[in-house]
């Protein structure tokens, strides 16, 4: 099973193949669970690729817009979850064609300490390290950043994530192990 799949029926409560008949039947309801469920995660990798709030924004519910237009012929291979990622970076890499506003650059968004019983001392080094892990994404090639991203921070599969960049599992393997590696030498530099 795909780990997309799983977290579309823990937040839908929906086996993959009932919400797809469903979608195609015109369910409404369905329809606005899936937006409830994935806005904010494509929302975010929108804005890896525009890096401005209001296209993303806009990508994401032209994205939505196509999904329901296009519900009734819905060929899924691998998830809603992944058909979706899909459907953002192709339409992110179409306005760069048109509109050249792409930006390479990784963007990660700052994960903020909520704990209110961490000690201060605690809360600014997590915010820091979380500064630092976005700039050593951002300098990592981009293929190899978005492959980390889609993986860590949107939990698809190497397989969903292979899909959506058209390249094999394999490839998505070595971005992954790549990117872990890289990361890892540089935690152990700041530590030294």
């Amino acid at each position: 099973m795909h780990h997309g799949a799983i977290t579309i029926v823990q937040d839908l409560q929906i086996p993959p193949e009932e919400l797809t008949q469903r979608l195609q039947s015109s369910d409404r309801e369905v329809f606005s669970q899936l937006f409830d469920s994935l806005h904010e995660p494509l929302l975010r990798y929108a804005r890896r690729f525009t890096r401005d709030d209001a296209t993303a924004y806009d990508l994401l519910q032209d994205v939505f817009v196509t999904l329901w237009e296009r519900r009734q012929t819905l060929s899924i291979k691998t998830s809603i979850q992944a058909m979706l990622y899909t459907m953002v970076r192709n339409r992110a890499l179409n306005m760069k064609r048109r509109d050249k506003w792409f930006d390479r650059e990784s963007s990660v968004d700052d994960t903020e300490a909520t704990d209110s019983a961490a000690a201060p001392d605690d809360v600014m080094e997590a915010a820091g390290l979380a500064k630092r892990l976005k700039v050593w994404i951002g300098e990592m090639p981009a293929r190899r950043a978005e492959a980390f991203m889609l993986s860590r921070y949107h939990g698809l599969s190497h397989r969903e994530i292979g899909n959506i960049m058209g390249v094999s599992e394999r490839t998505v393997d070595t971005h992954i192990l790549l990117a872990l590696r890289e990361l890892r030498a540089r935690m152990e530099k700041l530590d030294a």
